[in-house]
């Protein structure tokens, strides 16, 4: 006698050995208990969820020679001859091969004529989204009425595709994804009756491999059966050519610690091993996902099905939250990559150097640093305009001059007249303060002023604000660059890409380019509103851009103070004030 696969030979016979669909199994059950048997079903839902087994167990209770009944006896020749499949009257018909209107205009004759044996003539379309759109049109009416003898039972995996018209006429019912404890249920049970000695961990991973359908499971655990002599996860494993939590668990660190030679010589290994790339990113994405469970809740117990609770809990200290979200939204991009990629080891190669960065590219990685740039900002940046205070004035002079507003250069950058910008700080002018001074002569030897150092030298003023401003300018500019390469607006990143950001003042961000076209191009209306409502994101507050040519940006040294006797030269208004004081000393003397 021939094999006969498992998914057939355990194919539910009854509504009791339906798995995992029990809000069908009811409403059929109490359908045929009461009689109330409608003409035309639609049995919607993933593939290998009973669609075909739940028509064909209707069929049979329906035509049972003790029915119509919920619990068909399997043992009657109606039974016997359905199971078989030579019933003359029930016709499984395959949608994707007979999908025109001759076809239906065949069935459309054909059910006229009574049923040979049974009850009722039973039409199990299979696929039935296939249909052109003439064949459905072509059903509609016999769909509608058709004779008290015949019952439609239409199966699809798309029922989206089917015209709200067929749709009208039937009794819709929703297949489920089997879940996984249902599925292994079933599994245990199919295993022990077939003789397969399998591991409850084996079962466990055929289940989630499954992704919900009942036929695939069974397949898998067919196939596995005649691997081993005893079922294993790491069976099952070599079976679909799972990469294994070992070689996870050394990539995921490599990761974890940014070591991308490591990360590229795993890679190579498990490439050169005949593992496939799509399902070496596919199962680094589902390590890296336990990994971010297991940081909202260690005790999800589905998460460790990728790897030992304490094997993943290693694992979490080498990444942040920020960091795991960041890497799955790169994982993604990285799978829809796959889809179209010639070669998809150079994706998966850059994907995972991206992924080795402590800060990547994708949009949840550039919040991260959106986020550092403001506190950045908020905290460490003073104001670019500084105030040098004036030297502190002996206690011997006068109030009035003592109290002389003076204040040290200002330091900032400033528009010229060539619509450049430059640094500028005004200079002391000496020279006019002495001269006042030597103008007088005082009768008495005039109180000698105790010699003061400044406070700031000109020379030594900090250009620290500035250098600071321009840094955090420049990584506010390549956060923008990075957001606009994410929307992919090529022609906005060509033409800003040549420019470089000189400061970030007053909530104006200076940007200077050495091409003229470009900085005309990013002062056009178009461009700045695109380019400011990426800075309103980042910032979360209204930056303007202000585009200027490189030729005409110019930073002036800050002005030498003179050489002659600098240590002793006072402050240009104290000078004017000290000279006005003698001044009146001799009027009144002269008086």
């Amino acid at each position: 006698m021939a094999y006969v696969a498992l998914y057939r030979k355990w194919r539910p016979q009854g509504f009791d050995s339906l798995v995992g669909q029990e809000a069908v199994r009811t409403a059929l059950t109490n359908a045929l208990e009461t009689g109330r048997i409608a003409h035309a079903y639609l049995f919607a839902g993933p593939r290998g969820t009973g669609k075909t087994s739940t028509a064909k167990i209707l069929a049979k209770a329906v035509n049972c020679e003790h029915g119509p009944t919920p619990n068909p006896c399997n043992k009657c020749q109606n039974c016997v001859r359905i199971n078989d499949g030579t019933s003359m009257d029930v016709f499984e018909i395959d949608a994707a091969s007979n999908r025109g209107i001759d076809e239906i205009r065949d069935l459309r004759e054909k059910v006229a004529f009574a049923p040979v044996n049974g009850r009722y003539k039973v039409y199990i379309i299979d696929e039935v989204h296939m249909l052109t759109t003439e064949a459905f049109n072509a059903l509609l009416k016999t769909l509608e009425e058709p004779p008290p003898h015949v019952i439609f039972i239409l199966a699809t995996t798309e029922p989206h595709k089917i015209p709200a018209t067929i749709h009208s006429r039937c009794q819709r019912f929703d297949f489920k994804r089997v879940t996984d404890s249902d599925i292994v249920k079933r599994l245990r049970e199919v295993a022990d009756g077939s003789g397969i000695a399998a591991d409850d961990d084996a079962l466990q991973l055929i289940a989630v491999q499954a992704d919900g359908g009942m036929r695939d499971a069974l397949s898998l655990l067919d196939q596995c059966g005649v691997m081993a002599e005893r079922v294993s996860a790491e069976t099952v494993r070599s079976v679909l050519g799972i990469v294994g939590r070992e070689a996870l668990r050394e990539l995921v660190k490599a990761v974890g610690e940014g070591n991308v030679p490591e990360s590229l010589e795993l890679l190579e290994a498990l490439l050169a091993g005949g593992k496939d790339v799509k399902q070496i990113i596919t199962e680094l994405a589902e390590y890296l996902r336990a990994v971010l469970l297991y940081k909202a809740s260690p005790e999800y117990r589905e998460i460790y099905l990728t790897d030992t609770k304490e094997a993943i809990a290693a694992m979490e200290g080498l990444f942040s939250t920020d960091r795991l979200m960041a890497a799955q939204e790169r994982l993604h991009q990285c799978m829809l990559e796959l889809r179209q990629s010639v070669r998809g080891r150079i994706a998966a190669e850059m994907c995972l150097f991206d992924l080795c960065r402590v800060e990547g590219s994708t949009l949840a990685a550039l919040t991260a640093r959106v986020e550092k740039l403001e506190a950045l900002l908020a905290g460490r940046i003073p104001a670019i305009q500084q105030t040098v205070p004036a030297a502190p004035v002996h206690q011997d002079y006068p109030q009035q001059a003592a109290a002389a507003p003076e204040t040290g250069p200002k330091f900032g950058y400033v528009l010229d007249e060539g619509h450049g910008i430059h640094t500028e700080a005004p200079e002391p002018q000496p020279q006019k303060a002495a001269a006042e001074a030597e103008n007088y002569q005082p009768a008495a030897e005039p109180v000698k002023a105790v010699p003061v150092k400044k406070a700031a030298s000109v020379q030594n003023a900090e250009p620290a604000p500035i250098m600071e401003a321009d840094a955090a300018a420049g990584d506010l500019w390549q956060q923008v660059l990075e957001i606009l390469k994410t929307e992919k607006k090529r022609s906005m990143v060509a033409c800003a890409a040549g420019g470089r950001a000189v400061s970030y003042v007053n909530g104006i961000l200076t940007v200077a380019f050495k091409n003229k076209f470009n900085c005309k191009r990013m002062n056009a209306d178009d461009y700045k509103k695109a380019f400011e409502a990426v800075l309103l994101r980042l910032a979360r507050c209204e930056v303007r851009l202000n585009c200027v040519e490189e030729a005409g940006l110019v930073q002036k040294p800050p002005a030498p103070a003179p050489a002659k006797e600098q240590e002793e030269e006072l402050e240009p208004v104290v000078k004017k004030s000290h000279g006005g004081f003698w001044r009146n000393i001799a009027e009144n003397c002269n008086q």
